[in-house]
């Protein structure tokens, strides 16, 4: 690093004294300004305003030329104008046009690369930031003076002015006459065109530079001489620990480089173009770094470059039994200090390949395979292994299962298909958690509804079968013929069965005040008490029975007791009335001997605990009254006393 800082300073210091000693080649006009040693300002963002920049030195175009700019076109794109032009011509190195000009308008004879970056009807421009090579400075499109283009300025965005450098190239071809432009290493325009006899008179001799110009919008818009340091390597060259680093030279200078310095970041330095290979002591991360000072005295920036030094993989990969038919995913276990894995190189023996990390690879014979593995890191350091492992058979299996009533068993069965391969292992799972191993069984599910259970069998070289589903329905019927009830003498009872499954059917039993025992919905006529029995029974021959107890009343009355006592003894607890043939209550309420209400309510299954407000009432006598509607519509009431026992 030290000798690094110091060859900087020297480079620096040399500069200083080569600007006193020489002169720069550019001669600037309007707005243009020397930002650095090869940098410079056409435009600042201002409106109404031009700036050129020219080379005093001619040059001639009998020979070829290849020249690198860095060019950027400012950071507003909406509102940002006009551009800038590479500029042959002959006049002069004073001049320079504003606005849609670009600093370009009104030069003849002259050839202009321009990138224009504004949209001007009347010079038919497309909407996009675009690139045209033209000639006399004439920069309308559709005239004869536009020599090729216009194309988009970037071969992949519609707009240049991003706030980035870009790289502008110009190769002229003297023998072929050809012009090739690019920017950011593509192609972006060719004219085949003689510019010395077809534009210049046969003056081979002329100036260049870069014009540029604003009109009512405006950017900042620069370009450098380019002066950019870049290593390359051989497409053979590998990163990897022992192996020695060949450092090429691509650095893209517009005149000529005339100092290197190389920093190869283990405090190794070079000052020639290209530094013998280096061999570094140990694997890890190093950054190399290099700066070139041109023949004006200009110094670059410093490029920066990581570099790995990696160490050699070590191959091992993992697998699962091998089993013909299934797809089997290999895993590849290589293990690598320094670097990152980059390339898999598979061969499984069969005649499949791949080149992922974790390959799903089928086997569809059976026998002995050699598996071979080959990987690569990133840094070009290769390890590779070969296991042999035998493939064998898969078996196959069915299997069957009926539907069943709930308390009955199901019948399973699981059927070989490949009797000559060995299994060592039946797992049916069962679809509620249940696990049984064995190739038959009766199984009776403790709950009704729909099951998903499976087969599967396992060889005793560990190969799984193919899994078989096998759905199973277990039919609860789940009858409930009603909650017990009370009627009044001669009061209509309408029942209502309710049972799970389609087209069953009902039977009560015995009969009697039924109008129809074989429906789910009978209407009974009672004159005493009555216990019903219903038995369901389903197409499958599914059967499930139920029970509804029917005590008759004389009625429609309420029935009061005279005291209760809420000791939580299970007995005479809760003070309540019964109501047959009163389906609608309009209140039930209990006053203290001193007038208080200790309770109301409106249901018929709501009692008295007792209690007000939470705390137990006292011992005593109590008045009730009670007012309901029966099963005609009729509204009567009763009332009386209660003793509450403590």
């Amino acid at each position: 690093m030290g000798k690094t800082i110091w060859l900087i300073a020297g480079l620096l210091c040399m500069q200083i004294i080569l600007y006193a000693q020489l002169q720069t080649p550019y001669i600037l006009n309007g707005a243009a300004t020397q930002r650095t040693c090869n940098c410079y300002v056409l435009t600042e963002d201002v409106t109404f305003t031009s700036g050129t920049v020219w080379n005093k030195n001619k040059i001639d175009l009998s020979a070829s030329f290849d020249y690198y700019f860095d060019v950027n076109l400012g950071c507003k794109d909406e509102t940002g104008a006009d551009g800038i032009g590479f500029i042959l011509q002959t006049q002069g190195t004073n001049l320079g046009a504003i606005g849609q000009g670009i600093g370009f308008k009104g030069i003849s004879p002259s050839l202009g690369v321009i990138i224009d970056t504004w949209q001007n009807d009347d010079e038919n421009d497309p909407s996009f930031d675009h690139l045209a090579i033209q000639m006399n400075g004439v920069t309308d499109h559709l005239s004869a003076n536009n020599l090729a283009g216009p194309v988009t300025a970037l071969i992949s965005s519609d707009n240049i002015e991003d706030c980035n450098w870009h790289i502008f190239r110009i190769k002229w071809d003297a023998t072929a006459k050809q012009m090739d432009v690019s920017m950011d290493g593509a192609t972006r325009l060719s004219l085949q065109k003689d510019l010395v006899k077809d534009i210049f008179n046969n003056s081979p001799l002329v100036y260049w530079g870069f014009g540029s110009g604003t009109g009512g919008s405006s950017n900042k818009q620069q370009f450098c001489a380019a002066l950019r340091p870049q290593l390359e390597f051989d497409n053979s060259q590998i990163f990897c620990d022992g192996t020695p680093v060949t450092f090429g030279d691509n650095s893209k200078s517009f005149g000529t480089i005339t100092r290197w310095l190389w920093d190869f970041g283990d405090g190794t330095t070079y000052t020639v173009s290209q530094p013998p290979p280096h061999q570094y002591a140990k694997p890890g991360k190093y950054l190399v770094t290099m700066v070139i000072e041109d023949n004006s005295g200009c110094v670059s920036d410093t490029m920066k470059q990581p570099v790995t030094i990696g160490t050699y993989p070590v191959a091992d990969f993992s697998m699962p039994v091998l089993c013909t038919g299934k797809q089997l995913q290999f895993k590849d276990e290589t293990t690598l200090s320094v670097g990152s894995l980059a390339y898999w190189n598979w061969d499984f023996g069969n005649g499949q390949t791949s080149d992922t990390k974790d390959p799903v690879v089928t086997y569809t014979a059976t026998g002995s395979y050699d598996i071979h593995l080959q990987v690569t890191s990133k840094e070009g350091c290769t390890d590779e292994i070969q296991k042999t492992l035998q493939a064998y058979a898969t078996p196959a299996v069915s299997a069957t299962g009926e539907n069943a009533c709930l308390g009955f068993p199901v019948q399973f069965t699981g059927t070989d298909f490949t009797p000559a391969i060995a299994l060592q292992e039946w797992h049916w799972d069962l679809g509620n958690g249940a696990i049984v191993s064995s190739q038959l069984l009766n199984y009776t599910y403790p709950k009704g509804g729909d099951y998903q259970a499976s087969l599967y069998t396992v060889s005793t070289d560990n190969c799984v079968s193919n899994t078989v589903v096998v759905p199973v329905s277990i039919l609860d019927l789940h009858v409930n013929a009603g909650r017990d009830t009370l009627i009044a003498n001669g009061q209509p009872l309408q029942l209502n069965a309710v049972a799970n499954g389609q087209n069953l059917q009902y039977s009560w039993s015995p009969a009697n005040g039924l109008d129809n025992s074989y429906s789910s919905a009978p209407l009974a006529y009672l004159q005493s008490d009555q216990t019903y029995y219903l038995t369901v029974t389903s197409p499958e021959g599914c059967i499930d029975k139920d029970t509804l107890n029917v005590k008759v009343y004389k009625g429609p009355e309420f029935y009061v007791p005279t005291a209760f006592s809420p000791n939580n003894d299970g007995r005479n607890d809760v003070f309540h009335a019964i109501s047959p043939g009163v389906p609608a209550l309009d209140f039930f309420c209990v006053w203290s001997r001193w007038g208080q209400e200790v309770f109301r309510t409106q249901s018929l299954t709501t009692g008295w605990d007792g209690t007000f407000k939470g705390i137990p009432s006292e011992a005593g006598t109590y008045v009730w009254m009670i007012q309901g509607k029966d099963y005609l519509g009729r509204t009567f009431s009763r009332k009386g006393t209660v003793t509450l026992v403590r």
